[in-house]
């Protein structure tokens, strides 16, 4: 009995041990197993870094600074290359390139084209622009490439030039002022280009002699100005102020700031005052209408001590008339040869003489008043009188 009692419970222990170890094999091996997982590629026991930023910019590769003259094609072709992370995005990424709306810029494809134009990348990630043209005004600016996904942007600076063409003195030559005074007539310079449009925007240097009879642009006692053309190509140069040396006649000069070989001149002359002015030839006398008159008119100027002033411009004004489509003119009048117009100027010599172009009576009928003036002329003299009749 005993022996089968003991029998029995080496059975039973046999069994709980065999459980025991049957149960720690089985937790081992989930162990292991979850170790062998932890230790595969691609898996961390620690947290997963977040991937690298995908950063996009645009850069120009090609021509980002040019020049062309107003209206023409420039030379070479606007190219921007789109990088990610340093590397060429590839092929068909979009890319606009953008001219200013207004002022100096361009268009794309043609004069008078689109000022934008959008393209794509090739493999390389370059996006080529069409060709660009120059609008018609002088200016710098610039042309912007963009992409989607970023700010970055590609910069084209530009210059639009002007077309060589000449610059003009149109106001403000030929005339005289007294020493140490203000000139009469601001001088005036004209900027056209090729087509004979005004140019705006356009730098005109005003030159006058550094020594000598000569003067200065407003306050600054400055023998140069640099000022703008406006809308309609026009730079005027303000008051100008004879310095006190008496003598001239001299040149002042306007020229671009494109260095056209073309330059305006401007012929001054710094004077004594004038005491008197007076008609001392071709008053009066009589023509048939739209014929000339037969002696030129001619006036003379003295100063105070009654001695002649050469080198003075004097103004000989006729009365100004309109022609209607038929018939006479509307009053009695006539041109002057040189500007065809009714007035002119003229240099006295080294008598103090000053002789007009040859007059000529329009085709009106009767008698009228041509008057003669001298710039400095004291306000008790008055200008001298010249008594024409049309017949």
């Amino acid at each position: 009995m005993t022996s089968k009692l003991n029998v029995v419970a080496l059975e039973k222990a046999s069994t709980e041990w065999s459980g025991m170890m049957n149960r720690k094999a089985y937790w081992g091996v989930l162990a292991l197993a979850f170790m062998a997982l932890a230790f595969l590629p691609g898996c961390s026991s620690s947290p997963q870094s977040p991937p690298p930023a995908q950063v996009i910019t645009v850069a120009a590769v090609a021509s980002y600074e040019q020049t062309a003259e107003v209206g023409t094609m420039y030379a070479t072709t606007f190219q921007a290359q789109v990088l990610l992370n340093g590397t060429p995005v590839g092929a068909g990424q979009t890319v606009t390139f953008n001219a200013p709306t207004s002022g100096a810029g361009g268009t794309f494809g043609s004069a008078g084209g689109n000022v934008y134009a959008t393209e794509t990348t090739n493999s390389m990630g370059v996006a080529t622009a069409p060709n660009f043209y120059a609008n018609g005004t002088v200016g710098t600016y610039n042309v912007v490439a963009s992409t989607g996904g970023t700010n970055s942007t590609a910069t084209f600076a530009l210059s639009n030039t002007l077309v060589p063409a000449p610059v003009t003195a149109s106001g403000g030559t030929p005339q005289s002022a007294v020493f140490s005074t203000n000139y009469a007539n601001a001088m005036s310079a004209t900027v056209l280009n090729a087509s004979g449009a005004p140019v705006a925007g356009i730098e005109v240097t005003f030159t006058a002699p550094a020594t000598g009879a000569s003067g200065y642009f407003g306050y600054s006692n400055m023998n140069t100005l640099t000022i703008m053309t406006n809308s309609s190509g026009v730079a005027n140069a303000g008051t100008f102020t004879a310095n006190s040396t008496v003598g001239g006649p001299y040149t002042v000069t306007a020229t671009t700031q494109d260095g056209d070989a073309s330059t305006a001149t401007f012929t001054l002359s710094n004077t004594v005052a004038p005491m008197t002015i007076t008609a001392t030839a071709g008053t009066p006398q009589t023509t048939a209408v739209s014929t000339p008159f037969p002696v030129q008119l001619s006036a003379t100027v003295l100063d105070v001590n009654g001695d002649p002033i050469p080198n003075a411009v004097v103004t000989f004004s006729a009365p100004s008339f309109t022609v209607p489509m038929s018939g006479p003119a509307s009053t009695a009048s006539g041109l002057f040869s040189d500007s065809g117009g009714t007035s002119t100027t003229a240099w006295t010599n080294a008598s103090g003489v000053a002789t007009a172009a040859v007059f000529t009576a329009n085709s009106a009928m009767g008698t009228f008043t041509v008057t003669a003036t001298v710039p400095g002329l004291p306000g008790s003299a008055s200008p001298a009188s010249f008594s024409l009749t049309n017949n």
